[in-house]
């Protein structure tokens, strides 16, 4: 496993999330034949070009150093399960029911999900790049080290979570809701945030001079701050 990786900090002081899953660990996997899908656990496997109406995994279930390229599935639930050191390309998956689920070290790539259900997750080291989300539900979760890149999301639900060092790099957000949030390093700079709800739950991120501008009639109205003429 490579060592932990760091961005410096920039003049801001906001702190870049860190990772040190190495996706090459995964090269050597052994291709299954998409009909054994399942039939020995998800340990060490590879698998291409599945389509499923529907992948279940049960609470104590483990996703472990496995590789998934074309996934395609109606429904996933994976309500208690843990996913480690895995990675997700090109995966089509419309409903995703995850509650109370463990994610560690997970890339995800070039991928579209639906609504996912995610409340009440622990999220580390995890990475979405090019991928298209919809409605993401990760209320009261804990995310440490999570970074969204060149995405676009419906809405993200943050009520109640505890997020730090995580950031989000040409990334589109509809909706963000930040209500009850607890924010630490949590870099929007990047992002072209379409509403917020909750703004005061915004307290710890980092945005940029652009979005305090777009922000400053609801930062004014939250204060009580009349503006006139």
């Amino acid at each position: 496993m490579a060592a932990r990786t760091k961005t410096p900090r920039g003049r801001s002081g906001t702190e870049a999330p860190r990772f040190d899953f190495d996706e090459a660990a995964l090269s050597g996997l052994a291709e299954r034949d998409s009909t054994e899908f399942g039939s020995t656990g998800f340990e060490g496997l590879a698998y291409s070009d599945v389509a499923l109406d529907a992948w279940e995994l049960g609470v104590g279930d483990t996703v472990e150093a496995c590789r998934f390229d074309g996934l395609e599935v109606a429904t996933w639930g994976f309500r208690g399960a843990r996913l480690v050191e895995s990675v997700f390309v090109g995966a089509n998956i419309p409903v995703a029911s995850g509650a109370r689920s463990d994610w560690r070290d997970v890339e995800v790539r070039d991928s579209r999900f639906g609504s996912v259900e995610a409340y009440d997750t622990g999220w580390r080291g995890i990475r979405f790049t090019r991928c298209k989300l919809g409605y993401v539900n990760l209320r009261a979760a804990e995310l440490l080290d999570v970074a969204f890149v060149d995405c676009t999301i419906d809405e993200i639900d943050l009520l109640d979570a505890s997020a730090r060092r995580v950031a989000f790099e040409a990334t589109r957000i509809a909706t963000l809701n930040a209500s009850g949030a607890r924010l630490t390093d949590v870099d929007l700079r990047g992002a072209d945030i379409g509403q917020v709800v909750g703004m005061v739950g915004l307290r710890g991120a980092t945005i940029s001079s652009e979005q305090l501008q777009l922000m400053a009639p609801a930062l004014a109205d939250l204060a009580g701050i009349l503006v006139e003429g």
